[in-house]
């Protein structure tokens, strides 16, 4: 089958590049009528082609018929980011992609589809920009297919995070000095457009931990805020794994933290840092809300470190749990050369990590949250030895389920 063409710079050189170039150049009509697909916008038709915005995790739904064969749709795309492109077929259609760079050059293109087929297109931005998705038919204007599509975005890497080499061993909050237990670094994607990203960081102290959260973040400025107040966590109740259940009463509230993030896709990359005031040494338990694996595929990436002082002889445990409602089955990898992974904490490969399983917390407030582990969630252990930067990736089993999950971390700071 044929697949549609470009020309680039007609009006100057009249130089034609066909998308694939085993295949001979059709004549000069057709290729004049492609550009003003994939360079003008068409309105005169009776159904108009589609001109839209789209975002990375979005699932959209279209048609392409005699009238409108093809559709645009603009994405905002940054360099290095590995622009994934699906487009399944119905009714009796023959999918075909395209992507045209900032410019409105194309630089990629999916394979010819099969009637009702569903074909890829992949591509690693090389400028900041909009780039342009074209879904069409094989054969463009020339072609008999019509039917129905759905078309899905996403970006199979995350944003670059901008790595510090070293961790503070201390930093100052309210006057006081705080000792670093554990540094955490991740970006959001963009979501929907309309929707908003948030994260409520609880950090509970066990035997003398005093709590206290540290978040830095650059966007259009650079922020910085500590926080210990805990006034809504009295009445929580928390459970770690093979322990009895803990309450937090008004008596306890300087041994609790929490701080809520809104507003996090525009954070760029967010550093957060669980610390004791004054040194106190103790054991904590930390659960930050709000992350998602969507579509099945999804991965979130985090950067993790063991504070120095931490380090030197204590390990931390990083659990993935899946939220309330969720059908994540989660998965973890460590992205170093131990290649470690974990499916279910406590077995399969997972036994040095304790089960999740009946653990978790209950958030007493107005929005309150119950997280209860079971045997499928997923945990790692980042040994002792080190603080180096350790990269763990978060994502689903097999790639086949999604939903909301509560990344855990469980740590002792030593005396």
């Amino acid at each position: 089958m044929n697949p549609f063409h470009i020309v680039t710079a007609i009006a100057q050189t009249r130089d034609l590049y066909p998308m694939k170039r085993s295949i001979k150049i059709r004549p000069l009509l057709v290729l004049v009528f492609l550009v003003s697909v994939l360079v003008l916008p068409v309105y005169a038709q009776d159904d108009a082609p589609t001109v839209s915005g789209i975002n990375y995790d979005t699932v959209i739904d279209d048609a392409i018929s005699n009238d409108a064969f093809f559709d645009w749709w603009r994405l905002q795309a940054a360099a290095g980011d590995m622009i994934v492109v699906t487009m399944t077929a119905q009714d009796g259609l023959l999918p075909l992609i395209g992507l045209l760079n900032p410019a409105g050059d194309l630089v990629a293109t999916s394979p010819d589809g099969q009637i009702n087929d569903t074909v890829q297109l992949q591509y690693t931005a090389t400028e900041n920009g909009p780039y342009t998705i074209v879904a069409t038919r094989v054969d463009n204007r020339d072609g008999t297919s019509t039917g129905s599509y759905q078309l899905d975005v996403r970006r199979a890497n995350q944003p670059e995070p901008t790595q510090n080499p070293y961790q503070a061993v201390t930093f100052v909050c309210e006057g006081h000095e705080v000792v670093t237990a554990a540094t955490l670094e991740f970006a959001e994607d963009m979501p929907a457009e309309g929707e908003s990203l948030s994260h409520r960081i609880t950090v509970y102290g066990i035997n003398g931990f005093q709590p206290v959260i540290y978040v830095e973040f650059h966007s259009t400025q650079d922020f910085q805020t500590c926080n210990t107040d805990a006034d809504q966590t009295i009445g929580d109740t928390f459970t770690l794994p093979g322990e009895d259940t803990r309450t937090v009463t008004a008596d306890d509230l300087n041994t609790v933290s929490q701080l809520t993030l809104s507003g996090a896709e525009l954070m760029d990359v967010i550093t957060l840092r669980i610390g004791s005031l004054d040194g106190a040494p103790g054991r904590y338990m930390a659960l930050i809300e709000g992350f998602t694996i969507n579509p099945d595929n999804d991965e979130d990436l985090f950067e993790m470190r063991v504070g120095p002082r931490a380090a030197a002889d204590t390990a931390l445990q990083v659990y993935m749990v899946a939220a309330e409602n969720s059908r994540l089955d989660p998965f973890m990898e460590v992205l170093d050369d131990s290649g470690t992974t974990c499916d279910d904490a406590g077995r399969r490969g997972c036994e040095a990590v304790p089960s999740f399983d009946q653990a978790g917390a209950t958030l007493n407030n107005s929005d309150g949250m119950t997280l209860i582990g079971d045997r499928s969630d997923a945990g790692l252990l980042l040994a002792p030895g080190t603080p180096d930067v350790v990269p763990v990736l978060l994502t689903s089993r097999n790639g086949g389920t999604h939903g909301g999950y509560v990344l855990v971390l469980i740590g002792e700071l030593p005396g």
